[in-house]
């Protein structure tokens, strides 16, 4: 057997080539891109889904809290703009306004004048303590319900008049100064995706201001 200068042997030593080592570090790049790949997806949809659930829990604390003001709103009677007696009342296609207590941590005791509206991509609610000649007191205030609000829509449901024989219907505004509707419905889209409408009914007890209790024409 020959030996080599310096008594190593010919024989080819084990280890890894140059070629080798960057065919390797080339294949675990590749692996690592996969994984962190895989991570941000399943991050980003753990995000998606999480805000996708605060959006619905936002949605759904907002319906309740309209449906509530909307079912413990009064029927109620005062002098309109022509100074004649009218149900205080409004439906409009964006906006419905109505006579109805506050909760306590947003007004004080009394009876408030209260407008729900959509316009600049927002459903706000503006309300102001009400006086019994159909006027409003005090400062108004306003807060956003809802942000991100790409369309939506109030409907009227019932006659408009005691002595109406036709069958009531939706309609996309209400103008009777005789009643309020018997229903209300809130189509609402948000960022593009409708959501299951909102409808409520309205209690036709009739409360009148002080010296037109229960007023009817």
């Amino acid at each position: 057997m020959k030996h080599s200068p310096g008594g190593v042997t010919g024989r080819r030593q084990p280890g890894f080539t140059l070629l080798e080592l960057l065919v390797a570090m080339a294949l675990m790049g590749m692996v690592l891109v996969v994984l962190y790949s895989g991570l941000r997806l399943g991050l980003n949809g753990t995000d998606s889904g999480e805000r996708r659930a605060e959006a619905t829990h936002r949605l759904r604390l907002v319906q309740e809290f309209i449906r509530r003001q909307l079912a413990q709103s009064m029927t109620v009677y005062g002098l309109n703009e022509r100074q004649e007696l009218a149900v205080v009342f409004s439906g409009q296609p964006d906006s419905i306004e109505f006579v109805a207590p506050m909760l306590a941590q947003l007004g004080q005791g009394g009876l408030y004048r209260v407008r729900i509206g959509i316009s600049d991509g927002r459903l706000s609610m503006r309300w102001r303590l009400y006086q019994s000649d159909g006027g409003a007191a005090g400062e108004e205030r306003e807060t956003v319900l809802l942000q991100g609000v790409s369309g939506g829509e109030w409907a009227y449901f019932g006659p408009e008049r005691d002595d109406d024989q036709g069958q009531p219907r939706w309609r996309p505004d209400w103008t009777s100064a005789e009643r309020r509707p018997l229903l209300v419905r809130l189509n609402l889209n948000q960022q593009g995706e409708a959501w299951p409408d909102l409808v409520a009914a309205l209690v036709e007890g009739p409360q009148g201001p002080r010296g037109l209790q229960g007023f009817r024409r």
